[in-house]
């Protein structure tokens, strides 16, 4: 997961720039949060949006360009777009903007999924926001949201290429790089770079230890022949260049490719088919990484690349199975999202199909890595709907319709301030409604 700040603009060009976005159906509005009477329109148009903006920014006459402009992206598919507008959501709060007025767009134009987040640098008070070591903090808000210790997962990095058997240093390098390190040579070490600093070391000569010791198991080698001469015949092996979107850039930068047998090996045998080649073109060569085995052998090892592209048969497309065990990440991410992108709580909860478990008066979400309190994960108004909810479903779990359900309202909390007030029915329905909507 990664958070980057883009460019600031006096007129707020963030917004057309999303707005295009929406309109040619390539994104879509997933928030907008703090915009006063606007809020309470059914159809918001981009100019109310950037003229909104504008007068809030214009509070401070000397800051120039007052656009808050940043972008949240994960890898491939890996989150939906609820999942990210929450995290988004999250993240705002976090860099200090979560009482400004801003908008989230989910964009699903590129192979990785993304989110931009618009806002303006100056606060109610028409004060600037602190944007101090900003593009740092943005990265270490999104590593805190997602639970992540860069340096405890660079270690893991290094144990990876320890335990994997290689050939040559350029393998153990793109072993690191396939786990999205960056790498830089320095006084005979290798630095790992991720998140915009350096997280870990490893010295090069622990890399040329390894080279050493290796030998060719001719026995996988005569396996991975055959699985690929079986299944380049009904895949497809075509290798389809991806690029990283760059904003505002003409030309995208190539990041490698991917195909249908690729996308197979993966899924079914833990062998990653990784291709060769410089500037979108024909690649000259591959890899595979057996995770299964630790392995990483040489195509021509194993099949020759000719053969390999130019193999016939079917060639069909291989399907993804999305379907996935929520883990604790994706479990946080999706319970916030029950409450900020649905109008009842069985409606996220269905959608989300998420599972709960009550234990000694506590409500604990079920993860594929166990029970995670909800204490943990929901502010404690969003605590007690979920309760008062999971009680009313347990009374009545025989008499009582879903319709019945459907009257418990979800709470939107992004602007409660009074979070002491969570006890007393009274209290909680008065606060219920708010000048929020979820888009």
């Amino acid at each position: 997961m990664r958070a980057k700040i883009l460019s600031s603009t006096s007129s707020f060009k963030g917004v057309t720039y999303n707005t295009n976005k929406t309109q040619n159906e390539k994104g879509e509005l997933m928030r907008l949060r703090n915009f006063g009477y606007l809020q309470d329109t059914k159809e918001i148009g981009p100019n109310e949006v950037k003229n909104f903006l504008i007068a809030h920014s214009n509070r401070n006459s000397i800051v120039r360009d007052k656009q808050f402009h940043a972008m949240i992206s994960c890898k491939e598919r890996e989150y939906t777009k609820e999942e990210l507008t929450d995290i988004a959501h999250e993240w705002v709060d976090k860099m200090g903007y979560g009482q400004n007025p801003f908008l989230i767009v989910f964009h699903k134009d590129t192979s990785n999924n993304h989110v931009h987040i618009v806002s303006s640098r100056i606060d109610k008070g028409g004060k600037k926001i602190n944007d101090s070591f900003e593009k740092i903090r943005a990265q270490e808000a999104i590593n805190e949201i997602m639970r992540l210790n860069p340096k405890q997962e660079a270690n893991r990095a290094t144990e990876t290429l320890q335990e994997f058997r290689i050939s040559t240093k350029a393998q153990g390098m793109m072993l690191l790089e396939n786990l999205g390190y960056k790498l830089l040579k320095k006084d005979q070490q290798l630095e790992l770079i991720k998140y915009g600093s350096v997280q870990g070391r490893i010295p090069i000569s622990e890399i040329n230890e390894k080279l050493q010791s290796y030998e060719l198991d001719k026995t996988r080698a005569n396996q991975l022949k055959a699985i690929l001469n079986k299944y380049s015949k009904i895949y497809k092996t075509d290798p389809i260049p991806l690029f990283e979107p760059k904003h505002g850039s003409v030309s995208d930068k190539h990041l490698g490719y991917r195909s249908d047998l690729g996308d197979f090996l993966s899924a079914k045998f833990g062998v990653q088919l990784i291709f060769h080649g410089k500037d979108a073109k024909t690649p000259y060569g591959y890899s595979l990484i057996d995770n299964a085995n630790k392995i990483v052998f040489k195509g021509s090892e194993v099949f020759p690349i000719k053969r390999l592209l130019e193999a016939g048969g079917k060639q069909q497309a291989y399907q993804t199975d999305k379907s996935k065990t929520i883990d604790v990440i994706e479990g946080k991410v999706k319970l916030r999202s029950v409450f900020n992108d649905f109008s009842t709580i069985p409606q996220g909860l269905e959608h989300h199909s998420l599972r709960f478990e009550r234990k000694e008066g506590d409500t604990y979400l079920k993860t594929s890595q166990g029970f995670v309190s909800t204490k943990d994960i929901l502010q404690p108004k969003q605590l007690q709907a979920l309760e008062d909810y999971l009680d009313l479903s347990e009374e009545h779990s025989i008499r009582q319709s879903q319709d019945e359900f459907d009257l418990i309202p979800i709470l939107h909390v992004a602007n409660d301030e009074d979070d002491e007030a969570t006890h007393g029915r009274k209290r909680r329905k008065k606060r219920n409604r708010d000048n929020e909507i979820t888009r």
